[in-house]
């Protein structure tokens, strides 16, 4: 018979397992992302088309992504998490191999579209099985590891791609890492057992109530402007992640190589920011203070990199501490969204306010690629910095409405 003592070590692994699987597939769905952006220039070089045009295979993807990230929480929450993680990143495995067949952009703006529906399901289910499988004290550092690998993800993205492209061309790399990805669906698929999580089924038939009850969710204050938050922090860095190696060739006349490991500093100070950010939102509930110190910080020094006043090494360490600064606020973000989340709706909640990364990414690289084609690389960060102080309004907003929130709830008279 297992002591005390036992049972919670064993259950620690568990969820220390479930963790890590999930993780592994959120690793992917963000290395995909940056995947075709870290080969961009080449691209371009081969179809010879404008950095517009390829900004709406980037667009194709988040549309996608932001149209279905909803009612795939919908999905998870009712029938189960597990089936629609495993399939989304075969799937979207699978797309990224074909991205390394593809004969002209209009082909990869097409693949992009599939791969955008089968990212969607990430952060809904991704969140489902972690809110129903992991003790709520542990869930800060859960959610904090969770977005960890998302933005390691992105950090390892320029560099395994150019390290890929070296040894066999831009085809090779899109097709190697195709690979890698659906192996680790397999990984997942025999792992399934862990990754089984709760469903939540409606306790009245379906209908006007459960209409009547998504409406709710759609037009919660709080949850509506965690979205908006979403959509414009979006928009402040994607800029960065899908241009900023572009825009520093045009800026410092640097190569390839150098200019994607100033968009892997960034990156990597994203991925560190959100550890140092779990720690922070375990803490302390202050999403809103968080959000003015991170993003104030963080459009200082974009300014700083447009003016081009530091030498290219000084401008790569800038951008590691303007990702980390990004990445602090992203623990506390999450936390918020399932403090406002009603119970059984943790799938539909992330699924909604996740799709606002799909709507800035829509809305972004047509910007970002339009500055780039009028030779202005320094207002990319100009943009990026203004959207930033855009971001810190729309954080205090949300912390003001969720705070009236729970002061309605709480002075409801008891039934």
């Amino acid at each position: 018979m297992k002591t005390p003592a036992v049972r919670e070590r064993h259950e620690r692994l568990r969820e220390l397992a479930i963790v890590a699987l999930v993780s592994l597939g959120h690793f992917w769905s963000h290395f995909f992302v940056l995947a075709i952006p870290s080969a961009l220039p080449l691209i371009r070089g081969e179809f010879g088309v404008s950095n517009v045009a390829l900004g709406m295979i980037m667009a194709a993807y988040a549309l996608m992504s932001a149209s279905w990230q909803f009612p795939m929480g919908i999905f998870s929450d009712r029938y189960g998490a597990r089936a629609f993680l495993i399939g989304g990143l075969a799937i979207e495995s699978l797309v990224m191999f074909s991205q390394s067949l593809a004969p002209a952009v209009p082909v990869m703006i097409g693949l992009a579209v599939i791969a955008g529906i089968a990212d969607s399901v990430f952060h809904p289910a991704d969140y489902t099985i972690m809110t129903a499988k992991i003790r709520p004290g542990w869930l800060g550092r859960a959610y904090s590891v969770h977005t960890f690998s998302g933005f390691l993800g992105f950090a390892v993205a320029p560099m395994a791609m150019t390290f890929l492209i070296a040894h066999g061309g831009w085809r090779h790399a899109l097709a190697m890492v195709g690979m890698a990805g659906l192996a680790t669906a397999v990984l997942l698929l025999a792992s399934g057992r862990l990754l089984a999580g709760i469903t939540y089924h409606p306790q009245r038939p379906a209908g006007a109530l459960n209409a009547r009850g998504l409406t709710n969710i759609l037009l919660s204050p709080p949850l509506l402007l965690m979205f908006l938050f979403y959509v414009v922090a979006t928009m402040g860095s994607n800029g960065l992640q899908n241009f900023s190696n572009s825009a520093l060739i045009e800026l410092y006349g640097v190569n390839l190589v150098l200019a994607n490991s100033g968009l892997a500093a960034f990156l990597w100070g994203t991925a560190t920011g959100v550890l140092g950010g779990g720690v922070i939102a375990d803490r302390m509930n202050r999403f809103d203070a968080v959000s003015v110190v991170a993003y104030v910080i963080a459009a200082e020094l974009l300014v700083l990199i447009g003016l081009a006043v530091l030498p290219f090494g000084g401008t790569a360490g800038a951008l590691f501490f303007v990702g980390f600064m990004l990445g602090v606020v992203m623990p506390s973000r999450d936390l918020m969204v399932r403090t406002v989340t009603p119970p059984g709706s943790i799938g539909k909640a992330f699924g909604y306010v996740s799709s606002g990364f799909g709507v800035g990414g829509v809305f972004g690289p047509p910007v970002y690629g339009t500055l780039m084609d009028l030779a202005l690389p320094q207002v990319v960060f100009f943009v990026s910095g203004g959207m930033m102080l855009v971001t810190i309004a729309v954080a205090l907003l949300a912390t003001y409405a969720a705070r009236r929130a729970t002061l309605s709830l709480s002075m409801q008279p008891a039934k």
